[in-house]
């Protein structure tokens, strides 16, 4: 049990590190995500995101996006995937009275590797996106560490209260090279079935000169086509 306390204090060490505990400088938002995961063969698998992000609890939209994704199964420790995204976003102009929208279409690269030390899973993940905002041309690397903890059970099954901790960096590499995001996340979640989980958290995102606050409701399906 040495290993998961270990890897749980390195988390908790990260968010307060980051700051994780300061107080937002804008109000509280939200974030409403839904997860589908369509699994046609052992190797392969089509996964389905779609996110409403606002500025406030249920109210003032922010970004609202759709995300397929097709990944492979290289190992049961790795997999990869490429996928293309649309966003829609709303932003406040300089004097914060009215709101612009920008459009952003996305291609992206993923690779995950999965470990497992006695009950925590971890999740590495590295993404890289080529991104069309508006015909503006960007570029920016992400990595993201990710724990999940049973707390009932010794593994993820149906009944099962879990624990899941995130920390996560967007780093733009086009037009230049610099830090623009650090999120950190925790959230308690249900596994209702073998397929299907709920989790509520809360996400402190860190900007250059902002760090906003958002909930997370999120909503977690898989389908099998095969036995």
């Amino acid at each position: 049990m040495r290993q998961p306390k270990k890897w749980f204090l390195i988390i908790i060490f990260s968010i307060i590190s980051t700051g994780g505990f300061s107080q937002s400088e804008d109000e509280l938002g939200s974030w409403f995500i839904y997860n589908e995961f369509f699994n046609i063969t052992p190797k392969i698998e089509v996964f389905f995101e779609s996110q409403l992000r606002t500025y406030e609890i249920f109210s003032n939209p922010e970004t609202f996006f759709l995300r397929p994704y097709f990944n492979y199964n290289v190992t049961k420790q790795l997999q990869t995937g490429i996928g293309i995204e649309y966003h829609k976003t709303w932003t406040y102009d300089q004097n914060a009275d009215n709101k612009v929208s920008a459009n952003e279409i996305r291609y992206t690269l993923q690779a995950m590797l999965f470990q497992k030390v006695d009950r925590v899973a971890i999740q590495h993940r590295y993404r890289y996106e080529f991104r069309d905002v508006d015909q503006d041309f960007l570029q920016r690397m992400r990595y993201r560490l990710q724990l999940t903890i049973p707390i009932n059970n010794n593994a993820i099954k149906q009944g099962t209260v879990f624990f899941n901790l995130f920390n996560e960096f967007l780093i733009d590499t086009k037009p230049e090279l610099m830090l623009s995001q650090d999120r950190v996340y925790g959230a308690f979640g249900y596994q209702f079935t073998e397929y299907l989980n709920f989790q509520v958290g809360y996400m402190a995102v860190f900007r250059s000169t902002t760090t906003h606050s958002r909930l997370q409701f999120f909503l977690t399906h898989k389908f099998f086509f095969y036995n």
